[in-house]
């Protein structure tokens, strides 16, 4: 009978640095090389993919800018800020392993291992951090476990996690603060970043069954599922728009906008972390009211997203027909698949979506080139100019929701 390896924190983190976590697996590992894995969605000769090409060139890029140890090098690429180690690289992490499992790649698997070694260390119980960061890191702990079942040297990190956003807990409607105020409100009430620590509940939730968690999104959701009412922390849900606004604040500059009030403005950005979160939270709670309101809510989110925001040449804009994004395309693709296969879409609705989604896949692929991603701001595509790409990880969010969904790009 063979032993398992015993591996100290201190040599996992050392080991990793160079080489990702694979180095660490027992040899006859599923995980290790090139051997098959089928639980983790790997055959033993992927087939080529329709968006095969596109898929390396956004890959290989990330993998090219990355550093030995995990993070991005700022040398290589403007987008190695230090907002993008706290909120692109769970995304970039999520997205390279679905480029790893469709092409067999393991550099892929590697870059996305690293990520989470870095992403997951850097984490502390600071002012610097906030719930969507832990929400964050508990998708990396997710995204490392898909990988390495049997690594356990973050499961009391991913548990501590869960404590760390517990003080920012509140007796109003968003159940957790975002940790910093917005406009003259003591709390910016953000949907986006509350959206990112659901997500990270339920990537928890899926890993370790802990009815705490899961009671923990719930309660969160429902800031999602009630009506916003301006000035107040109720809830973030738009009947007017048909979708969540960026906050229930009255601020009026943010991120890519200026001048429009955050309450009165919806973005890509939240209607696809939110559809995600809720989505989860629907096949995990037994509230069957709760289910039923994120039903109608995500598939009214998703066609908001094409209706809204959606350009007669299939790209999409993030707050409307604003400009155009790689990011928003790709993120307007990966909800109505996600509504789609939770069988929140009638027939009637799908005929008519499936077209939109269509035209999205199109302009993506035409548009994923080795000029456009390249250019100083890679995967925007102005129009009107009202959104901006800036700050930068946010711009860098956009290229990997564009890596995460081309491994699905045929499912349509």
């Amino acid at each position: 009978m063979k032993r398992e390896r015993t591996i100290l924190r201190r040599d996992f983190l050392n080991a990793t640095a160079v080489a990702g976590v694979g180095a660490l697996m027992p040899k006859d590992s599923p995980a290790q090389g090139k051997e098959p894995d089928t639980a983790r969605g790997v055959s033993e000769a992927p087939k080529e993919l329709p968006a095969q090409r596109q898929i390396r060139l956004l890959a290989d890029l990330l993998v090219e800018w990355q550093t030995d140890v995990g993070r991005l090098d700022p040398r290589r690429t403007r987008w190695a800020t230090w907002g993008s180690k706290r909120n692109s690289y769970p995304r970039w992490a999520t997205a390279l392993n679905q480029a790893y499992r469709a092409t067999g790649i393991d550099a892929y698997r590697d870059a996305a291992d690293r990520l989470g070694v870095f992403y997951l260390s850097c984490l502390c119980n600071t002012a610097n951090f906030h719930p969507p960061h832990f929400g964050l890191g508990m998708v990396m702990y997710r995204e490392i476990k898909k990988n390495h079942p049997k690594v356990v040297d973050f499961d009391a990190k991913a548990a501590a996690l869960f404590e760390w956003m517990k003080p920012f807990r509140w007796d109003r409607g968003s159940y957790y603060r975002n940790g910093y105020p917005g406009g003259n409100m003591p709390d910016a009430g953000n949907s986006c970043d509350n959206a990112d620590a659901g997500n990270g509940l339920m990537a928890y939730h899926s890993v370790k069954k802990r009815p705490e968690i899961l009671a923990a999104a719930e309660q969160l959701g429902q800031y999602f599922l009630t009506e916003v009412k301006p000035g107040t922390y109720q809830g973030v849900w738009s009947s007017k728009l048909g979708t969540w606004v960026v906050a229930p604040t009255t601020q009026d500059h943010f991120e890519h906008f200026k001048n429009v009030t955050s309450s009165k403005i919806a973005w890509g950005y939240t209607s696809i972390i939110a559809i995600s979160y809720l989505i989860r939270l629907a096949k995990a709670t037994d509230k069957k009211p709760m289910r039923a309101n994120i039903a109608e809510k995500c598939a009214a989110s998703m066609k908001w997203q094409f209706d809204a925001c959606q350009f007669d040449d299939g790209a999409c804009g993030m707050a409307g027909r604003d400009d155009k994004w790689l990011g928003m395309t790709a993120g307007a693709i990966l909800s109505y698949l996600r509504v789609r296969n939770a069988g929140y879409l009638c027939e009637r609705d799908n005929a008519h979506y499936r077209p939109k989604a269509q035209a999205a896949r199109s302009w993506l692929l035409r548009s994923i080139t080795v000029e456009n991603l390249r250019s100083r701001s890679a995967g925007y595509f102005p129009v009107h100019g009202r959104s901006l790409p800036k700050p930068p990880d946010n711009v860098s969010w956009n290229l990997a929701y564009a890596l995460e969904v081309l491994p699905r790009i045929q499912d349509i």
